[in-house]
């Protein structure tokens, strides 16, 4: 029954399921077809079990088995490799790059020179070369439980782009293994700065005059390059075979952009600007505040009276009573130890106009066409002088 129309229509859907399921069919024999080649596997269950991850991540099926909705938040576990690194390992990638086998046996230990806080300095020897460095041996367990993994990156990372400097002590490799951190160094074998003042007691001015700018040009440099120091004193000061100043230990620098300010309370006490012990941040004027100590401290055996130990009538800053310093010198002191930051002398342009450096030519230092053990021997043709002193006269023990 029905009309022309309606039967019309139902000869079209019958002719139309009937060419579904004949294509239905020949599916499901090349399904066959194809599964009887793929080791019991059907295509379909592939397709559905890979999911759009597994097109992303090609990882393997143990590993996708092992695989959790929380590594995608985590930027060392979101991907299985064929080498997994340990957290331990990962935390200090990509400054420190993991240790092949060749880098584990290319220094042999000649002695131990230092130790610090997170691990122990050797004088080491380069097998291939003969060459001698300094090896700096560090905890990771140590570092990671001081909070200190940021900060020993960013030493070795402004050792090594700042290294090349001719006043900087230069770091021309690194790497870590499972337990250890290791920066190698530049050996330098004339010893400390703080060790020729403790000989000598006091500096001539001429020798000063070059240290002084000597260590200027590192600083300035390094203000330059973006990093504040934060922790000038003799003791990071090495002299080499010629006793040219070589600035070492970068534990408390920091990059900071020239002209921006930092607030972190650090430093060796009696080198500490005024600034830094304020509430307001600081910028990189306090390293020129260090090297007037510096400065003091080589000239007359005593340091300028701290910041924490001022009284109403000797500011700091103030120069020891006694010393007998002529003008030219004692306006250095005084400018490099403002209270006031902004009135700081702080740039070796600077430097170079004021008296003290008068008539010097800033080159000559820069190319150190000026060796400082030629201007000791000029006036110690003889050696150090004989009188020794206790130690407890060596320095203004002050604080």
């Amino acid at each position: 029954m029905g009309n022309t129309t309606t039967k019309r229509n139902d000869a079209r859907s019958s002719f139309v399921d009937g060419v579904y399921k004949q294509k239905d069919d020949h599916s499901k024999q090349a399904d066959s077809h194809f599964s009887a080649g793929s080791s019991g596997r059907s295509f379909a269950s592939v397709s559905s079990h890979q999911s759009t991850y597994s097109f992303a991540r090609p990882w393997s099926r143990v590993s996708r088995r092992r695989w959790k909705e929380s590594t995608l938040t985590l930027p060392y576990e979101s991907s299985k490799t064929a080498w997994p690194v340990s957290q331990s390992e990962s935390c200090f990638l990509p400054v420190f790059p993991i240790a092949s086998s060749r880098d584990e046996q290319r220094f042999d230990i000649i002695e131990e020179i230092n130790r610090g806080a997170f691990g122990k300095v050797y004088k080491a020897k380069e097998v291939p070369t003969g060459e001698t460095f300094a090896l700096k041996v560090l905890s990771k367990s140590k570092v990671v439980k001081d909070n200190s993994v940021q900060q020993v990156k960013d030493e070795v990372q402004i050792q090594r782009i700042c290294g090349h400097h001719p006043f900087i002590v230069n770091c021309p490799v690194n790497w870590q293994s499972r337990k250890r951190l290791y920066i190698v160094t530049d050996f330098v074998e004339g010893g400390e700065l703080f060790a020729l003042i403790k000989t000598y007691l006091t500096l001539p001015v001429e020798l000063v005059r070059l240290y002084v700018a000597q260590i200027a040009l590192a600083i300035d440099f390094l203000h330059n390059a973006g990093v504040i120091y934060r922790d000038l004193k003799p003791e990071n000061i090495l002299l080499d075979e010629q006793g040219d100043a070589k600035l070492i230990d970068f534990g408390l620098s920091k990059w900071l952009p020239f002209g921006s300010r930092t607030k972190t309370i650090c430093g060796t006490l009696r080198y500490m600007a005024p600034e830094i012990f304020s509430t307001e941040p600081y910028g990189h004027a306090v390293d020129w505040w260090s090297l007037g100590v510096l400065a003091c401290l080589m000239l007359t055996n005593q340091y300028p009276t701290p910041p924490v130990d001022q009284e109403e009538n000797q500011p700091a800053g103030s120069l020891p009573e006694g010393a007998e310093l002529d003008a030219s010198t004692k306006d250095l002191l005084q400018r490099l130890l403002q209270v006031d930051p902004g009135k700081r002398l702080r740039s070796v342009r600077t430097l170079e106009t004021i008296a003290f450096y008068q008539n010097y030519r800033m080159s000559d230092v820069r190319n150190r066409r000026v060796r400082p053990k030629e201007v000791l021997a000029e006036y110690f043709p003889d050696g150090p002088p004989q009188v020794v002193a206790s130690e407890d006269d060596l320095f203004d023990t002050r604080l």
